[in-house]
């Protein structure tokens, strides 16, 4: 099987939304200009940083969600994930891309389970997608075979997606394609949501409720995004079901306890010591999973 660079890379984007939150970074403005590092101890791994049309993005490890679903769900259910089968389902650009986030994030859940044959699956349609959408390029055959090598090593592939997740940024950015990649954003969004709603259901899981609910901050972004890029208002439909369930975000309590942050200048290292809360009625959550549900089975047909 073969897999354009372009294509892995864009596929990188996708999977790096599985676990896109509401939890930002603090930066105190009187740190070191060399504390290039910034970790953050409310979470499990170190965040990603992207910018999109101006907008920035704080973009935790992309293995971060499935993982804590997996500490919950042991088994892999196959009923969770899309057809790779309905690539050829998808006719206009906004369904390959807004798709191609949502394969991105399935092959995500696919290798954190160790289903590398379906995860094998995604990569090759993502492929067809990446050709489809106009963005396919040169073959990189060794980051793809060292993403299959090390598809039970979750470490390598940390350093596989980020590496690959840094180049398509940089791809994107350079070729002015920030439709393209806010469309892959949001489905890659939408999917993870989707993981974690089901997840809950099955689990009832208080961790899972609170990572549910810290999404209101990317909610609210994706929503300016699409409305920055849809000139022709193709995104009309999808941006109304996001204000509705942006809606019910409105009805989370959050608190957030501000911590000074440690600065390590020797080791040019700033560790964010900060926490925050979520607090969910009930039916808030309810009508939350709902809706997310309703939305990512309107756009995998």
């Amino acid at each position: 099987m073969k897999l354009t660079l372009r294509a892995f890379y864009l596929f990188m984007m996708g999977a790096f939304v599985v676990s896109c939150g509401g939890n930002s970074i603090e930066v105190d403005n009187d740190a070191d200009e060399n504390d290039v590092n910034v970790v953050d101890e409310d979470l499990a791994d170190v965040p990603v940083h992207t910018q999109i049309g101006g907008k920035m993005f704080s973009i935790p490890s992309p293995i971060q969600m499935v993982n804590m679903i997996k500490d919950n769900i042991s088994t892999f259910n196959e009923e969770l994930i899309t057809n790779p089968e309905n690539v050829a389902n998808f006719t206009t650009e906004f369904k390959r891309a807004i798709n191609m986030g949502i394969y991105g994030a399935d092959l995500g859940y696919a290798t954190i389970y160790e289903n590398n044959t379906k995860a094998v699956s995604y990569l090759s349609s993502i492929e067809k997608l990446s050709d489809e959408l106009g963005i396919a390029g040169a073959f990189d055959q060794e980051l793809l075979e060292r993403f299959i090598d090390n598809g039970n090593n979750q470490d390598s592939m940390l350093v596989i997606m980020s590496e690959g997740y840094r180049e398509g940024d940089r791809f994107l950015k350079d070729n002015e394609e920030h439709d393209v990649a806010t469309l892959i954003l949001t489905g890659g969004w939408i999917e993870a949501m989707y993981f974690a709603a089901v997840s809950y259901e099955d689990t009832k899981d208080q961790d899972i409720a609170n990572r549910i609910g810290e999404q209101k901050t990317a909610l609210g972004t994706i929503i300016e995004l699409l409305e920055d890029y849809n000139t022709e208002e193709m995104y009309t439909d999808l941006i109304n079901d996001l204000k509705e369930l942006e809606a019910e975000f409105e009805k989370i309590e959050f608190n957030y306890t501000y911590v000074e942050p440690v600065h390590n200048v020797k080791e040019h290292e700033t560790t964010i010591k900060s926490k925050s809360s979520v607090k969910i009625e009930g039916g808030v959550l309810e009508s939350i999973i709902e809706k997310v549900k309703n939305i990512r089975n309107g756009l995998i047909g």
